[in-house]
């Protein structure tokens, strides 16, 4: 059985593999051959975010894009479970913010970058907190539906052993609520970056979302490739470490569905 769940995942791996390279290399062969016009290879496009990588292009525009990317995320989550949390406990608040804050998730997040850049100026801190709030409402959703959704069984067991409400909601309401913060929580990641990309293409010295634009319009088409392919990789590594974690703090709900085999 176990032999065949490795074969299984083996042979998934391999075909991910395939397709990775089926898709870099139809790249390569329609850069070459001029098929897509201002295509350029990709083997072209590799080199170039390499030398992004070993130049000051690292500490001007790399770095500070994973940083506020990175703090945006972690703010946005933070504010998100603390607020949804007790909005899907106390059953009483949902009926006075729901409408509030569905009329405040309808707001497309772009739309609101020249408003928050004259309000507030086009610093660092106003990009952190957009991306914060692009991150804010999977997570905040997910929490109020995960607390809501909490066998009430667990709370009033918890409740007859005399556990305090503050113990109760830490190590019950938010305990079964994860798996549903966790799913937000990959939601969010992907928003974050979004926005990190977009807040940067606007009123922007830096980041690798002004590398790219800056790119597109001064025709470095390479540059600007390269840039893409950094931003992919980027989003890479943030998933795997997000799923590191996510392994570890969800393993006995991941015991419990059978998904360590998957």
């Amino acid at each position: 059985m176990r032999r065949a769940l490795i074969d299984r995942r083996g042979v998934r791996t391999v075909v991910a593999l395939l397709g990775v390279v089926a898709l870099f290399g139809a790249w390569e062969v329609a850069g070459r051959t001029g098929t897509i016009l201002f295509l350029v290879p990709f083997s072209e496009a590799v080199q170039n975010a390499w030398l992004l990588l070993t130049g000051p292009e690292l500490l001007s525009d790399i770095v500070p894009s994973a940083v506020r990317a990175l703090l945006g995320f972690l703010l946005g989550s933070a504010i998100g479970i603390l607020v949804g949390i007790p909005l899907g406990y106390v059953r009483g608040l949902d009926p006075w913010f729901r409408a509030t804050l569905e009329f405040a998730r309808a707001t497309p997040l772009p739309a609101l970058l020249p408003v928050a850049f004259v309000a507030f100026g086009a610093t660092d801190t106003t990009r952190v907190g957009l991306i914060a709030l692009g991150a804010l409402w999977p997570v905040l959703l997910n929490s109020t539906d995960g607390a809501r959704a909490v066998d009430r069984t667990l709370i009033d067991a918890a409740r007859a052993a005399r556990v305090g409400r503050l113990r109760l909601v830490w190590s019950v309401v938010l305990r079964a609520s994860l798996p549903q913060i966790f799913a937000g929580l990959r939601i969010a990641l992907g928003l974050a970056l979004v926005m990190m990309v977009v807040s940067e293409m606007v009123s922007a010295g830096g980041g690798l979302g002004f590398l790219v634009l800056q790119s597109q319009r001064t025709y470095a088409l390479t540059q600007m490739y390269a840039g893409v392919l950094l931003l992919g990789a980027l989003g890479g590594l943030f998933t795997i470490g997000f799923s590191l974690v996510e392994r570890r703090v969800l393993r006995w709900y991941a015991g419990q569905r059978g998904l360590q085999n998957a």
